[in-house]
């Protein structure tokens, strides 16, 4: 039995790995700094262990991997954590971390594949994913590192998450609107496209992953099958809902006028996210068992019910 220990396994795609690889019988051990009483979702099985580590310390982490682990996965990796992993983990049959497709954008075709170049300038907020990214895979090739990275698209799917809202963040009063019928305001003509991966489906690839050895030292995109524009993105939430979609189409850079406050999440959303998953179809065998349709009526409708 192979032992796997997961930073941020209390976070939301932390806790959605745990369970995939509980379930298919992993040792699986849930790194976290102790802060949440509860993971997200459902809790793993009583045969999951919890430790608490602050995985920037260099006291913890050489404590942590005085026991051996086989593989580790970090959901929201760092420079520092990387370096420690790399320095005390010893002889690692795998490391995986949970990326983005953030950083293609702006996308240079579509659908975008692994590629493109993948880099973002300092200080803008897919930076750092690019940097941990570009850490891990230049360990693999300089020193064998084990390094496998995963890049989802816009995450959504169970009862944890607020859904993507109009202004390209995650705000309370997006779902609250809809069902008020509520005019929401869109960027340009809402043709920008978007591809959601279902929480589930994320956490079923790295188990996909660790299972295929191929993974060693590639990036994947993990998406749901396809794109759809964001104004039938925002009509299919209304629709799931019973209640009519009302839109209001503004120019980009007359909705940054209006909401300044918003302006990382506006402009991000205005852009087109499409990716091809050929690469992780014919390398690991992923293939999304819930459909965008589904993935995003299901988000809408959990989330219509905490205010019903």
């Amino acid at each position: 039995m192979r032992k796997v220990i997961v930073f941020g396994g209390t976070g939301w795609v932390g806790n959605h790995i745990v369970l995939e690889l509980a379930a298919h019988g992993y040792d699986v051990t849930i790194a976290s700094r102790g802060q949440k009483a509860e993971p997200y979702a459902v809790l793993p099985p009583a045969s999951v262990r919890r430790v608490v580590v602050d995985k920037t310390s260099e006291s913890d982490m050489q404590k942590l991997f005085e026991e051996k682990f086989d593989i580790v996965i970090d959901s929201v990796p760092s420079m520092e954590s990387i370096a420690l992993v790399y320095k005390y983990a010893g002889k690692l049959r795998h490391y995986l971390h949970c990326s983005s497709t953030g950083a293609y954008a702006p996308l240079p075709f579509i659908p975008c594949d692994e590629t493109a170049l993948y880099h973002c300038e300092p200080g803008k907020g897919w930076y750092n994913k690019a940097l941990c990214d570009c850490e891990v895979l230049e360990l693999f090739s300089r020193k064998g590192f084990p390094a496998t990275v995963i890049r989802p698209c816009y995450i959504t799917g169970g009862p944890d998450k607020l859904p993507i809202d109009n202004l390209g963040g995650r705000r309370k009063e997006f779902i609250p609107s809809v069902l008020a019928e509520k005019t929401l305001e869109v960027a340009d003509n809402g043709l920008a496209l978007l591809q959601p991966i279902h929480v589930a489906d994320l956490a079923r690839s790295f188990r996909l992953a660790i299972e295929n050895r191929c993974s060693i030292g590639e990036r994947y995109n993990i998406c749901l099958d396809h794109a759809l524009p964001v104004k039938d993105y925002l009509a299919l939430n209304a629709e799931a809902l019973g209640k009519r979609c009302n839109l209001e189409f503004v120019p980009l850079e007359e909705l940054v006028q209006r909401h300044p406050e918003d302006v990382g999440g506006l402009r991000f959303f205005a852009t087109h996210m499409c990716f091809s998953i050929e690469k992780a179809k014919r390398e690991i065998g992923y293939v999304p068992e819930h459909t965008v349709e589904e993935t995003i009526v299901e988000t809408a409708r959990f989330t219509a019910a905490r205010f019903q």
